[in-house]
């Protein structure tokens, strides 16, 4: 089960670096001033891009089995990653709640963790 889920957060990472990859190419065609840049670049020739993204993807959906560590390590790295997110999310919560919030915002309790501010409505 536990290797299932090593697999499974390694083809998440796979699959949105893929669709990060494709926003950022595609932005460019959205801002007209980055058109002289672009006149400098390489030429992309499509058909042969297509067929080498497909060789790699190919090859990348085949690495958990080749090497067993970076699955594992790709899933401790985006559990760190998403503890982190999940904080920094709440965070930014509690800034917006504290900043917009209707009446006085209290921000004694804004800082504290959810089990520190549960405990001390409970003392009160």
């Amino acid at each position: 089960m536990a290797d299932n889920r090593k697999g499974v957060s390694m083809w998440f990472l796979i699959k949105g670096s893929f669709w990060f990859s494709l926003v950022l190419i595609a932005l460019p065609f959205l801002d007209s001033s980055s058109d002289k840049e672009l006149e400098a670049a390489p030429p992309l020739e499509v058909g042969h891009s297509m067929a080498a993204a497909m060789e790699a993807f190919e090859d990348i959906k085949q690495i958990c089995v080749r090497k067993p560590d970076i699955c594992e390590t790709g899933s401790e790295t985006f559990a760190a990653l998403g503890s982190r997110a999940k904080q920094g999310a709440r965070i930014a919560y509690e800034f917006l709640d504290a900043k917009f919030a209707d009446g006085e915002p209290d921000l004694t309790t804004a800082s504290l963790p959810p089990e520190a501010t549960e405990a001390e409505t409970a003392s009160n």
